[in-house]
This record gives C-alpha cells, sequence and structure tokens, in this order.
C-alpha cells in the first residue's frame, strides 16, 4: 500500500510538470461554441449563457499500448488549467475527466452555463450596439508556458437562434489573445469569443418614450385653462410633476445604473424640466390674473401653446433621432 501511494505521489509530480518543456511552449488548440444567451442584464452588466468548449494538447507520458482511447481525471494529469476569466457565476454539466488516445494526445471537454461579466458601453442606451465577450484563459501560465491555438477543424461559432427577446445578433468572431489582470502581472495566453449585437429599442419606445409624451403633453392642458381659474391650472401642473416623478420611480428598475447620462436619460431629464417650466409659467400667469393683468397672461399662455411643444420636439429630434441617425 506504500508502494502504490509512493507511486501515485511520483505519477502526480510528473503531471505537474508540462510535456516537452523543452520545445517551447506546450500548445493547446481551443473550439468554443455559445448554446445559448439567456439573458442580458444591462443594469448589472452582465449575461447569462451556456457554453461549450474544448481543449486539445499532446503529452507523449500519456501514450499507451491500448487500440481505444481512455479516460482520466483531470486533476490527475497536466492541464494547461482553462477557466473563463469574465465568469461569475457557472455550473459545469460533463465530468472533469480527459479522453487519452494511445499516442498521447488529450481531449478535455466541457459545458458550462452561468453569468458572465461584461462592462457595456451604455452612452446610446437604448438603441446601442454592444460586444459580449467570452474569454477563456490557461491560469497560472505565461505566453513562453502555454499558447492557446484556435481550432480550425473544431466546432467554433454560436448557435442560430438564441432565447434573448430584446437583442439581435449581428456577428461573432474568435481569436487568440493575450490577456493581464493589470499592468504588473505578466500577460497569459487567451481565447476569445466575441458576439456583436444590437438592442431591440421597440420596448423602450412601447414602455418609456410613449408614456413619457402623454406625461409631457398633459402638462400643455393648463395653458388652454383660463388664468383665472389658478386653483385648476396650478393642480393640473402639480399633478403633471408628481405623475413624472412616479413613473420615473416605475421605469427606474430598467434603466442602467451608470455614472454618467445614456441618451434615454437625456430625454427624460429634458422631458422632466418642461414640465417643471410648465409649471413655473403657471405661476406667473396666475400673478398677472391676480393683479389684474390678464391680457398678458392669455398672451403668455398663447405662446406657451406653440413654444412648449416646440422645444419638446427639439429635445426628442436631438436626444432620440439624430443620436441614433448619425
Amino acid at each position: 500500500m506504500l508502494l502504490g501511494i509512493l507511486a501515485s505521489s511520483a505519477m502526480a509530480a510528473v503531471d505537474a510538470v508540462r510535456p516537452l518543456p523543452e520545445e517551447g511552449p506546450t500548445e493547446v488548440t481551443v473550439s468554443i461554441f455559445v448554446l445559448d444567451i439567456d439573458e442580458v442584464n444591462t443594469a448589472s452588466q452582465s449575461f447569462d449563457a451556456n457554453v461549450y468548449f474544448k481543449a486539445a494538447w499532446r503529452d507523449p507520458r500519456l501514450a499507451h499500448e491500448g487500440t481505444s482511447k481512455i479516460t482520466r481525471s483531470l486533476h490527475e494529469v497536466w492541464n494547461p488549467r482553462v477557466q473563463f476569466v469574465n465568469q461569475q457565476k457557472v455550473w459545469t454539466t460533463f465530468p472533469e475527466v480527459v479522453e487519452i488516445s494511445p499516442g498521447g494526445d488529450v481531449v478535455y471537454q466541457q459545458r458550462v452555463w452561468g453569468a458572465f461579466s461584461q462592462p457595456l458601453e451604455l452612452r446610446d442606451f437604448p438603441f446601442d450596439n454592444q460586444f459580449f465577450r467570452i474569454l477563456l484563459g490557461s491560469a497560472g501560465y505565461t505566453l513562453q508556458e502555454v499558447r492557446l491555438i484556435p481550432d480550425i477543424n473544431g466546432r467554433n461559432g454560436i448557435s442560430k437562434k438564441f432565447s434573448l427577446a430584446d437583442w439581435d445578433i449581428v456577428t461573432w468572431n474568435v481569436e487568440a489573445v493575450e490577456f493581464a489582470p493589470n499592468d504588473k502581472d505578466d500577460s497569459f495566453a487567451a481565447f476569445q469569443l466575441e458576439i456583436e449585437a444590437t438592442r431591440r429599442y421597440v420596448y423602450f419606445i412601447i414602455k418609456v418614450i410613449i408614456p413619457l409624451f402623454l406625461i409631457v403633453m398633459m402638462s400643455w392642458v393648463v395653458f388652454w385653462i383660463d388664468p383665472k381659474e389658478s386653483g385648476t391650472q396650478i393642480s393640473v401642473s402639480i399633478t403633471t410633476m408628481l405623475t413624472l416623478i412616479a413613473y420615473r420611480f416605475a421605469v427606474g428598475s430598467d434603466l442602467p445604473k451608470v455614472s454618467y447620462l445614456t441618451r434615454l436619460d437625456y430625454f427624460i431629464l429634458g422631458a422632466t424640466l418642461l414640465v417643471f417650466t410648465s409649471l413655473i409659467e403657471v405661476v406667473v400667469t396666475s400673478t398677472y390674473a391676480k393683479i389684474g393683468n390678464i391680457e398678458r397672461a392669455r398672451a403668455i399662455d398663447h405662446w406657451a401653446r406653440v413654444l412648449f411643444p416646440l422645444i419638446f420636439i427639439l429635445i426628442t429630434l436631438e436626444t432620440l433621432v439624430f443620436r441614433y441617425v448619425l
């Protein structure tokens, strides 16, 4: 029994060393295929994906006299320690084993599902295009020790259709890259699959923008109410302002929490300022009506009927239309 333990320890020591280090970096061919992307969480800047990948390398020390492949635990042989660099929490579905051919060719296959982090540039939200990246890296090995090479005969790519309801896939690409956690660390070999997608913005037009249009237009009703009815005017203006505030809280969970303003933020901010300005206009015309200058109050209302819709059209064109076209 003691001899068995010593033999296992010796084998583990051998397997801990990469094969043929004197010949240069160990080449590992990699293929990756995205089976599905279930959800993109814009607020947390992450996405859930179902991914299959395969890594293969040659280790002459594992050659055997059999006629078929044998399996061993992944942790019993040397392996390039391939893992997802940008994973948050993933679950594996295949056993952690490798297949070894009689000639010493080693193949490791795995399928994972879970969340992957992805920093998003959301200044054009909700009319934005994004790149979703799945990055595989050989942890603990430098570029002089391990190289990841795309398997041109492997299954690289994505499924024809994803479960995403709010994104359209534009294109995808796979390539070998270098990755360094920070400027002080050495780069290590990595393999990246990049998917370009464009957001379907119709949801935000129907659920966010059109209701906001109605709320803003509701604030213009005061321009057609006689300035003598100051109580009614102020009541309508305050009700509209409170409705807009409650609306912003309601849609807040659908909007990204970033430190800068997105295109939709600019539109909502412009609409909010316009509604608040209509409240100020009501206070001014009511004051004129109370001091007997009713004609000036009506003249201000008359110009407001034209000026406020015009300003709102300009806000809409600037924040939603022109920036999208350009």
